[in-house]
């Protein structure tokens, strides 16, 4: 008997001590408001509203700029929170085996434009694929290692070549590095030109 009792006070206390917190730094805030804004509002107002409605059009101003306060304040926090939400999936996604690789590729696939430091890209290549005679623009992602390295006598480059218009897709090539035709282009300027089909061409680098 006296465990739910015990049990029903803490029960009650729980619901009425927030609401009580709430109420009081409700009204701390709308005192310390009145404090600040009434008199300048007041002020402000007396030109344009009859003197017996200055102070209750005031308060009404007051309350008014607490909701409006409490509304970019509960903005901002949702904000932070939705970013730290992101931020925590995507340091999962990056333990995952094998799909750290593609959120990663098609991450800095879609951010090349804003030519990010960091990105897994590092030169823009021209070679002939799918055969000789046809040319592609691809990116530079690293030398080939381990078995395939090793079973070939040439410098393997391993080559991304994506498809227009949309860079998010693609074929993971492995180039020769003597087969390749090195270009001064920006990893950015040849994305911009893989999206456009063509029709967005960098300028020539010297």
């Amino acid at each position: 008997m006296f465990s739910k009792i015990r049990s029903s006070f803490f029960t009650g206390a729980l619901i009425i001590i927030p609401l009580v917190l709430t109420s009081w730094v409700l009204y701390f805030i709308i005192d310390k408001l009145n404090l600040l804004l009434l008199e300048p509002i007041m002020n402000i107002l007396e030109n344009w509203v009859p003197a017996p409605n200055i102070e209750i059009l005031t308060k009404i101003a007051v309350f008014f700029l607490l909701l409006v306060l409490l509304t970019l304040i509960g903005l901002a926090a949702r904000l932070i929170v939705l970013r730290n939400i992101f931020g925590f999936g995507e340091k999962i996604l990056y333990r995952v085996p094998m799909i750290n690789i593609i959120y990663k590729t098609i991450k800095e696939i879609s951010s090349a434009f804003f030519l990010q430091k960091n990105t897994i890209f590092q030169q823009v290549v021209l070679l002939e694929y799918p055969r000789k005679g046809l040319y592609q623009l691809g990116f530079v992602i690293s030398e080939a290692r381990g078995e395939i390295q090793q079973k070939s006598k040439d410098t393997i480059l391993n080559i991304f070549v994506p498809t227009t218009p949309n860079p998010t897709s693609g074929m993971l090539v492995l180039v020769p590095q003597e087969e390749i035709i090195p270009l001064n282009m920006s990893v950015a300027d040849g994305m911009k030109m893989v999206i456009s089909g063509g029709a967005v061409t960098p300028q020539i680098c010297k």
